[in-house]
């Protein structure tokens, strides 16, 4: 029997238990096929796992990265003892802990205002309303860069107050309440919009405004590059331990860490009203 196999039997086992599996799945079968591919016999050694985690198509030099997706291994290996009792069950003296996520850099409330402000400058006039009330939402609500891209106008009910987030990590839905200031200027930004598309239900909010592009859905690489070329602008410090400030760290700011699970109705409305008054 294959690993393969037995892969998919460890995970039709566990989802029965209620597990998604999303990721983890992911990287069982990529390393089921990396064994099978070497044609070992005998038991799984930790020095074949710990070969297969260092092949990590990203931070490939980063040992927290190897760790992460050798830990991904542990429950299968605790699996496969029942029917290889000498398989081997890795743990975290082979590249070190895992170790705590690095910090984001905390954005000031001005740092915020600095950037919509930079983002409404840029041209044409439709792609500087574009970033500025994508950035902006970002900041008041803590939406991921990904779940902001992939709205669609039923997805943005401005008469509510509400957005509905699809299919997000992990793959699962939820709702976001939004500041009235903040409901007022995303329905400012699509009577923008609107002067350039004719909507559906099905139209991204937030559009991409360039020839043939024009009303077709974003791309997270498409706004990190733009958000890139606005933060050197800017000149900011990085008060993070990433390598770089990054789009994702605007769900953070000094006067309301974001938390994942907090409430995006409780965030403070000054953004909005210094924009309005800039």
């Amino acid at each position: 029997m294959t690993l393969q196999a037995r892969v998919e039997d460890d995970l039709a086992e566990r989802r029965r238990l209620g597990y998604g599996l999303r990721t983890t799945a992911g990287a069982l079968r990529s390393f089921a096929r990396y064994v099978d591919a070497l044609e070992l016999s005998g038991p799984i050694r930790i020095d074949v796992m710990s070969a297969w985690a260092r092949q990590a198509k990203t931070h490939r030099d980063d040992p927290r990265t190897w760790a992460r997706r050798l830990k991904r291994l542990r429950p299968f290996a605790l699996w496969m003892q029942q029917f290889e009792p000498a398989t081997e069950v890795p743990d975290s003296t082979v590249f070190g802990p895992i170790g705590w996520r690095p910090t984001p850099h905390i954005f000031t409330e001005q740092e915020v205002i600095d950037l919509l402000a930079a983002a409404r400058r840029l041209e044409p006039d439709l792609r500087g309303a574009t970033y500025e009330a994508l950035f902006g939402l970002l900041a008041a609500t803590g939406l991921r860069i990904s779940e902001a891209v992939n709205l669609t106008q039923a997805d943005v009910d401005l008469q509510a107050g509400l957005l509905t987030v699809r299919e997000a990590k992990f793959g699962k839905s939820r709702y976001v309440p939004l500041h009235p200031s903040t409901r007022d200027a995303l329905r400012d930004y699509r009577q923008r919009r609107d002067l350039h598309i004719t909507p559906s239900e099905e139209t991204p909010f937030f559009i991409t405004t360039r020839g043939r592009l024009l009303g077709c859905v974003m791309s997270p690489r498409q706004v990190d590059r733009v958000f890139e070329q606005l933060r050197q602008h800017l000149g900011w410090v990085n008060r993070g331990s990433h390598a770089a400030i990054r789009v994702h760290d605007l769900r953070h700011h000094a006067d309301n860490p974001i938390m994942p699970n907090q409430a995006a109705g409780d965030r403070p409305a000054a953004l909005w009203r210094c924009l309005r008054s800039a």
